[in-house]
């Protein structure tokens, strides 16, 4: 039997509790897309327990804006239906692109 030392123990159990936590407040994807001006794909999600947004940037190869989609300075967004996401968070998700100056050129 191996022996666990007590920063190990506390470690698997900041894990556990992490998962946990992740389990009762999912990440609902709302927006997806290419931002204004970026050429990086960004997905937004909303946790609704927590009231948290969290942005992913994907500045992947694969996930770079191809050229054929015209001019970054346009903001090539969708909103995430299927996910769960409602109306009013897909709104706010929209007003926050619009904050930090990712909706318009």
């Amino acid at each position: 039997m191996h022996k666990i030392d007590n920063i190990q123990a506390s470690t698997l159990f900041d894990a556990l509790l992490s998962r946990m936590a992740a389990i009762g407040d999912p990440k609902i994807e709302v927006l997806s897309g290419y931002p204004a001006n970026c050429s990086a794909w960004l997905t937004i999600y909303y946790q609704r327990r927590s009231d948290k947004w969290s942005f992913e940037w994907y500045d992947r190869a694969g996930y770079r804006r191809p050229t054929v989609l015209g001019s970054s300075a346009e903001c090539l967004m969708r909103e995430v239906s299927d996910r769960g996401a409602s109306g009013q968070e897909m709104l706010l998700a929209r007003r926050m692109l619009a904050e930090y100056g990712f909706f318009e050129a």
